[in-house]
């Protein structure tokens, strides 16, 4: 679930044109609870705290490819693993 924070209020973001910065995303993965914030990138979106990296890569048409995310994680010794994961959520129209 995706929430956008401004000044403390939270609201669950609907569509990806309302992301704001102070947004967050909510992952429940492999018996880990993460609380990431967005992150703005140029060539996909992002949700990042540095340890943990929830991106959504754009189709062609342009519009975010929700059913396909990826979890990157950055290990101790540097090296990035890479989570390719399924979406639950088919419901969401980001």
């Amino acid at each position: 679930m995706i929430r956008n924070n401004i000044n403390g209020d939270f609201s669950k973001v609907e569509k990806i044109s309302e992301l704001k910065p102070g947004a967050f995303i909510n992952i429940n993965w492999n018996k880990k609870k993460l609380m990431l914030p967005y992150s703005l990138r140029k060539d996909y979106i992002s949700f990042t705290d540095r340890k943990w990296d929830w991106r959504y890569q754009f189709n062609k048409d342009g519009s975010p490819d929700i059913n396909n995310p990826s979890l990157y994680e950055l290990l101790p010794s540097g090296e990035v693993k890479t989570h390719f994961c399924k979406s639950e959520d088919k419901s969401s129209n980001l």
